[in-house]
């Protein structure tokens, strides 16, 4: 277990597959986590080097999950992509979380970059990755159709250098 100042990054157990499709489905929360139809999902694992489940650490409430996947070890590049629960939005533990994995990462995995995608429309998490120090490295255009339109979606990154530099 791993904790900031407000957050508990655990491992994930059996108990959470409740609180994760109730997450995965929430209908703000879906549309911003997937290029998938928008349907009801079920047990959906991802293979991750570094998965958290994200709770309150004054409560222990489940709030979401973050995911760091190294897809080429070679190259020390990983993939990070969070979502947390709406009603936890806005009040800074995203940035917490973000930060702490981004950090964790660089250091105990010896990354060089870490990426991550982003659908155009999510204003509140470009702000927070670009607050980071992350830079848009992309944009795959009318990429996904949602809400009855096209979005794009960013591609974004920071390099350990640059994050040793900011942090």
């Amino acid at each position: 277990m791993l904790t900031t100042e407000h957050l508990i990054l655990r491992s994930y157990v059996e108990s959470d597959l409740d609180d994760l499709l109730r997450l995965w489905n929430d209908p703000l929360v879906q549309p911003f986590v997937t290029n998938d139809n928008v349907t009801l999902l079920g047990p959906k694992w991802r293979q991750a080097t570094f998965g958290a489940i994200i709770a309150l650490k004054e409560t222990g409430e489940f709030m979401g999950q973050g995911l760091v996947s190294i897809l080429e070890p070679k190259n020390r590049d990983g993939t990070f992509g969070i979502c947390l629960l709406p009603k936890f939005w806005s009040n800074g533990y995203g940035t917490e979380a973000t930060k702490f994995m981004i950090d964790y990462s660089f250091k105990w995995f010896g990354l060089n970059r870490l990426s991550l995608g982003v659908f155009a429309n999510n204003a509140r998490a470009i702000a927070v990755y670009e607050k980071l120090g992350f830079v848009m490295e992309g944009r795959k255009r009318q990429a996904v159709w949602m809400d009855n339109r096209w979005e794009d979606v960013l591609t974004m990154g920071i390099l350990r250098d640059e994050w040793e530099r900011q942090h």
